[in-house]
């Protein structure tokens, strides 16, 4: 569950225009164990593919959810 919930959080990232599910994922990554570093590892890892302002608009919903 980890792994898919992940995988569906960069997914619905990369596809932009998205953010309110985003969210609604990172919520779902957390629930089933998954943290923030983990999930910034993800999307960090996907930069190359999903670009530059996607990959900040995710950072951005995690940070948001997420807050420090």
């Amino acid at each position: 569950m980890k792994t898919r919930e992940l995988l569906t959080l960069c997914m619905l990232s990369a596809l932009g225009g998205a953010e309110s599910q985003v969210k609604a994922h990172v919520r779902g990554n957390l629930n089933v164990g998954n943290d923030k570093e983990t999930m910034i590892a993800a999307i960090t890892h996907c930069f190359p593919y999903m670009g530059f302002p996607r990959t900040l608009n995710a950072l951005g919903c995690i940070n948001e959810i997420i807050p420090e």
